[in-house]
């Protein structure tokens, strides 16, 4: 008989809020290297606050290691594939063939423009580059992994923070679809912020007002929408009410339209930056 700690939950389809794509760079722009004053980042780096002695896991595409922003960290990095039975979990040089994972790492990490340079980045691409989908069991994967880091004495008291862009739709599921889902997904984010004291930070979504995605409004995460330089709510931002804790969501708002990151390199190892907008971007400002 399972003990009453085991849940069997349904896997399930994952998706990534699709950002909107502006123009690429060849070189990174002046006008588009600083944070905005009101974000505080000048300041704090004046202070020489940069992240030093905190990790930051990312789940989502993958990270391009060798990206100009980013080949100056060491990057745990864990590709998670569709049957973690059969293929198991690789671990190499961080590669991203889609180019989103990259510009959420450069975001938080990156050399020239991230907000803490100095942060440990941990990294699980659990997100395929064609659809940008997952499913729940490669999420649960990934973060079994991060579960297990804390095996290590040096990492029992070290600040962690979780980003994940990803989630599910309520409406796309039946009722006890959901109940299932929801629960499997709650328990593993419950252990991690009440056992083991990591934040997770979920985007909430870019489908616009009244709607919010799972698991952006469980109760133990922290949910952010998307504003402009201009303190004004992107039109493509979520919004609504959890149906879980039945408060106003998202929790935060950050800068995410038009932020330039790391993006990708083409073969002459040239690295190219892009400039994006969508709640990924805003989920680490």
């Amino acid at each position: 008989m399972l003990d009453p700690d085991y849940l069997i939950v349904p896997n399930l389809e994952m998706s990534m809020p699709t950002p909107e794509h502006g123009r690429q760079y060849a070189h990174l722009p002046r006008a588009k290297h600083r944070w905005p004053l009101l974000s505080g980042v000048e300041e704090a780096h004046r202070q020489g606050i940069k992240g030093a002695g905190v990790t930051v896991f990312i789940l989502d595409t993958g990270v391009d290691a060798d990206h100009r922003e980013l080949r100056h960290k060491e990057i745990d990095f864990r590709y998670i594939p569709f049957d973690t039975v059969a293929g198991g979990m690789r671990a190499c040089r961080g590669f991203d063939v889609d180019g989103h994972g990259t510009h959420v790492a450069g975001v938080v990490a990156g050399r020239n423009l991230g907000i803490a340079p100095d942060v440990d980045l941990m990294v699980a691409a659990v997100l395929e580059s064609e659809t940008l989908k997952t499913s729940l069991e490669r999420v649960v994967v990934a973060l079994d992994w991060l579960l297990s880091q804390f095996e290590h004495e040096e990492n029992l008291h070290k600040p962690v923070i979780v980003n994940m862009s990803l989630g599910f739709n309520r409406q796309t599921l039946s009722k006890q679809e959901y109940q299932k889902v929801s629960l499997g997904l709650k328990t593993m984010l419950d252990t991690l912020t009440e056992d083991f004291a990591v934040l997770p930070i979920t985007a909430v979504g870019n489908e616009g007002s009244g709607q919010v995605r799972a698991p952006a409004y469980f109760a133990n995460t922290l949910s952010v929408g998307a504003i402009d330089s201009d303190l004004k709510v992107a039109k493509f931002s979520g919004s609504g009410v959890s149906p879980v804790t039945h408060e106003a969501e998202p929790n935060l708002m950050g800068f995410g339209v038009d932020i330039v990151s790391s993006y990708e390199r083409d073969r002459k190892n040239r690295s190219f930056y892009r400039a994006l907008s969508g709640t990924s971007m805003a989920t680490l400002m």
